[in-house]
């Protein structure tokens, strides 16, 4: 009742008195300002929940244990008529994953693609195991050995590099806590550095989703993207 009565007083006290209740505004206005420079846009799942929810905690106990982190999936897919076995988009693949780690925030270490992923052979006169991509096949006969490679392991397929083998996948460990619009935008940044030469390459994924969702909600409120 109290609450309605003082919410009532107001139009009054502005009919009555406009310019102290103007003042009073701007003082209030000025005392909050301070603290809306420091203000953060939260976008992702974990926002929405409290951090001392049993499940959130444990979820990220988990995560911490085995260095789990969201994906940024980049997807670079192909028209060619050989899909992804092709030397111009495994080329793309192997410069945009190296573009990738210079990114500020990326863990190098947390990013897979056909680049980075080994196989079961192993480099000449040492014991570990050759990366997929290394050397860059070219040759009609060493494209042919990296689709068999592939088909063989079968771990990849349904992950990096799509059953009907147009497409493949960098994925891109997020790092929990960090600025995932920036993010997104320095990736953007480093395709369009990089190049997609000829090939559709698209970067989805749920902390794209979420950042997305972010700057419309901003856009929405008239606030800058910086926020």
């Amino acid at each position: 009742m109290r609450i309605l009565k003082f919410f009532g007083f107001l139009p009054q006290m502005a009919i009555r008195r406009p310019r102290t209740v103007v003042a009073v505004s701007l003082l209030v206005t000025l005392a909050a300002a301070p603290g809306m420079l420091k203000l953060k846009l939260r976008t992702d799942g974990h926002a929405l929940v409290s951090a001392q929810d049993p499940a959130v905690r444990q979820d990220d106990a988990i995560r911490r244990e085995f260095g789990i982190e969201d994906n940024i999936v980049v997807l670079v897919r192909t028209r060619h008529t050989n899909g992804i076995f092709n030397s111009n988009t495994l080329q793309l693949v192997r410069d945009l994953t190296a573009a990738f780690k210079w990114v500020p925030g990326v863990d190098g270490s947390n990013i897979s693609s056909l680049a980075t992923e080994p196989t079961f052979r192993f480099r000449p006169g040492t014991l570990h195991f050759q990366p997929l991509l290394e050397p860059p096949s070219q040759t009609t006969q060493q494209l042919a050995q990296l689709r068999e490679d592939i088909r063989r392991i079968g771990l990849y397929t349904g992950t990096v590099v799509a059953y009907d083998e147009r497409s493949t996948a960098i994925l891109i460990g997020t790092p929990p806590g960090g600025n995932r619009p920036a993010l997104y935008e320095a990736l953007r940044r480093q395709i369009q550095e990089v190049g997609t030469r000829g090939e559709d390459v698209f970067v989805i994924g749920a902390p794209v989703a979420e950042s997305r969702l972010g700057l419309h909600k901003l856009e929405g409120m008239g606030l800058p993207r910086a926020l």
